[in-house]
């Protein structure tokens, strides 16, 4: 018996075209990828709809795309090499439907230095 994670393969093949994209042409273009998966003129106008749904994010995180671990690896940064992944944690805020808006960082251990690469992702 097959437990319903609430991941569907309309999920899988957006978020695997949206990181295509960006690993070949540095841009995601999600209304792309939602095309791509099948999804409705509406819904392609309306990325959010995929991308904040349950499944979607069930998905990033089996890869490790989880906000908490964005917020860990911006600390990780930080810590070590300054900027050396500022362009994935770029692409993992994107996948993970955040704009600059939406990100909201845990700023209890590092709050400068979280606060400072906000500032940057911001930009």
């Amino acid at each position: 018996m097959q437990i319903d994670t609430g991941i569907k393969e309309s999920h899988k093949t957006a978020a695997d075209d949206m990181i295509l994209q960006k690993l070949t042409t540095g841009k995601v273009n999600k209304g792309e990828a939602l095309k791509k998966a099948g999804y409705s003129l509406t819904v392609q106008h309306n990325p959010k709809l995929v991308t904040e749904s349950k499944g979607f994010k069930e998905y990033m995180a089996s890869h490790g795309i989880t906000e908490d671990n964005l917020a860990g690896m911006l600390a990780a940064d930080l810590n070590a090499k300054v900027g050396e992944r500022l362009g994935e944690m770029k692409l993992a805020a994107e996948l993970m439907g955040l704009t600059n808006k939406d990100l909201n960082l845990n700023v209890k251990q590092v709050d400068e230095g979280l606060l400072l690469m906000k500032q940057i992702i911001e930009q």
